[in-house]
């Protein structure tokens, strides 16, 4: 096999393999000392996501010719005996994005991990998460991160038509809780039209998943990026551009929005902190 050999996976996603040369990287986030990425770019293709300037990748690129670290799980074996600290599971891709069902590389890397006694903390916006829970109760300390930043399944559709609806995300929270997995939820980004369309459900959905402690960060808006979001509401909700568009600047929108969500979610008993 080449270094890159391209192929299509079962649902017609044009998949690139790779042969990557390490696995772990440092990992700037708080909290986290390595970064894990199975792959690159992400089918999730969010209109929001920040990961392609990361990356220094064309946005509208990003879902597209998705690169697989085919032999990911043997790297990251060789790497943990000499690797303290915890170790960032899917910080600039999902690490359950579509393709991983086929593929496995989140799965066995985490099985990499539990053979180790490694620590790991994973963040994503799918419940395919679920299926790996039998590895992650084998991982002590494990920690997961649930995505969510509405109650509205349809609201979610305009920025993430390609991921999990937040109902089923948040169904999958609750499971994770009652495995006795560490499970919080990462609510973010805060969207005009998108967050607000009822705080208060989406507070009650948070707090009756079970899980004790939230994350919020608000949108962070990058070069093109609000004019990329403002076409697809044009698209998806043409009737909330407006306002949308009055709010997405407002530096004092995201303040109330956050302060109204700590208070909604502190008087349930959910504790919260800024995401960065």
């Amino acid at each position: 096999m080449s270094d890159l050999d391209a192929f299509m996976d079962a649902g017609g996603t044009r998949l690139v393999r790779k042969v990557c040369s390490t696995a772990l990287s440092p990992s700037r986030l708080p909290g986290l000392d390595h970064a894990l990425n199975p792959y690159t770019r992400c089918g999730h293709d969010c209109s929001y996501c920040y990961a392609p300037y990361v990356m220094r990748t064309s946005p509208l690129d990003w879902g597209k010719g998705i690169m697989a670290k085919v032999n990911i799980p043997q790297v990251l074996a060789k790497e943990l005996p000499r690797r303290q600290g915890v170790i960032g599971l899917g910080t600039v891709t999902d690490p359950y994005q579509p393709v991983e069902e086929e593929t496995l590389l989140t799965r066995r890397c985490l099985e990499e991990i539990a053979k180790a006694g490694a620590r790991v903390s994973v963040l994503t916006k799918s419940d395919l998460v679920l299926r790996d829970r039998d590895v992650l109760r084998q991982i002590r300390g494990a920690e997961v991160g649930i995505t969510v930043n509405t109650i509205s399944d349809a609201r979610a559709g305009i920025f993430e038509h390609n991921a999990p609806p937040p109902s089923r995300r948040l169904r999958a929270a609750r499971c994770l809780v009652d495995e006795g997995i560490n499970t919080y939820v990462f609510l973010g980004p805060i969207i005009p039209t998108i967050t607000d369309v009822d705080l208060e459900g989406l507070s009650q959905a948070i707090s009756s998943s079970g899980v004790r402690s939230v994350m919020i960060d608000r949108l962070n808006l990058r070069p093109g990026m609000k004019a990329r979001m403002c076409r697809r509401m044009v698209e998806a909700s043409p009737s909330s551009l407006a306002e949308f568009e009055a709010h997405v600047d407002s530096d004092a929108y995201y303040s109330e929005t956050t302060a109204m969500l700590e208070s909604l979610l502190g008087e349930a008993g959910v504790r919260t902190a800024s995401a960065f």
